[in-house]
């Protein structure tokens, strides 16, 4: 879909000045290489807006990505607990 307007000077500069992360492809942890595995995961619209809520709630807000991760992290501990 081709732009429809060429952006305003200042939207650029707001931009470039938000920066932005690495690409996050492998990661070291103590010496033994972690890959990260692209997943589609399909969440009903309900559950994602209560996310959001809760993402927004936070202070800092982490990215909707990264309270997700916290999350599994989380079951994952639990689930491994309960053995």
């Amino acid at each position: 879909m081709p732009i429809s307007r060429k952006p305003k000077e200042r939207d650029l500069e707001t931009f470039i000045a938000k920066g932005g992360s690495e690409p996050i492809e492998q990661k070291k942890d103590q010496g033994v290489e972690k890959t990260v595995q692209s997943l589609k995961l399909r969440i009903p619209t309900e559950l994602l807006e209560e996310i959001d809520q809760l993402v927004a709630s936070r202070r800092p807000s982490p990215s909707r990505h990264q309270w997700i991760l916290e999350a599994l992290y989380e079951k994952v501990e639990r689930e491994e607990l309960s053995k």
